[in-house]
């Protein structure tokens, strides 16, 4: 889902905007569309007791649905036969990192790869010294202590999951723009697919 919604933004402003505004766009779009697509499932389980894992894999399977409907019928470049986007334009692409840095090997690593670590280092000081990741390692200890202890335990659960739909967004514009450079029903190659969350 989050790859639709980089997909989107590229077919729409990939001929009108700067690279400057238009990667920094999508990947806006790919964390919106991570976060909205696992809010559902984060509300579910917040305020209605569904389990997590089991609603997380049945939305997989509805996210497959949609974008193979979506492809097929309303995003297929114009006279393909095969279910794909177009190419997205040059100034959507993310640089590989071989390009930059002539002494490293010729291979698909570009500049995501500082991305994912700078999201790694964010994660880390948010999860460790601050208030609210203190509220989200009590509530993931224990439920019942953290809502003892005042702290709202659906809302802590809601964010999480919004913020964990936010961040994995971000793995799709590796592909997407720094890889394939265009949307197809088999982007993400099942990677994830029927993955479950992890305390």
């Amino acid at each position: 889902m989050a790859g639709l919604g980089v997909t989107l933004v590229m077919l729409g402003f990939d001929h009108t905007l700067p690279s400057y505004v238009l990667i920094p766009l999508a990947m806006l779009a790919a964390m919106g569309f991570g976060a909205a697509w696992a809010y559902v499932p984060a509300y579910l389980q917040a305020k209605r007791g569904s389990h997590i894992v089991v609603t997380t894999i049945m939305f997989n399977f509805i996210a497959y649905s949609l974008m193979l409907y979506l492809i097929s019928h309303q995003l297929i470049e114009a006279g393909s036969q095969n279910p794909t986007t177009r190419q997205f334009a040059e100034t959507g692409w993310i640089p590989q990192l071989h390009t930059l840095f002539t002494s490293l090997p010729n291979s698909p690593l570009n500049l995501t790869f500082v991305l994912a670590l700078l999201a790694s280092a964010l994660f880390y000081l948010i999860v460790w010294h601050s208030r609210w990741g203190f509220e989200l390692r009590t509530v993931g200890t224990n439920e019942h202590a953290a809502g003892y202890a005042g702290m709202s335990v659906s809302r802590v659960i809601i964010i999480a999951m919004c913020v964990s739909g936010a961040l994995s967004g971000l793995s799709s514009v590796n592909d997407l723009l720094g890889s394939s450079h265009r949307m197809n029903v088999l982007f993400t190659n099942g990677v994830g697919f029927v993955a479950s969350p992890w305390r």
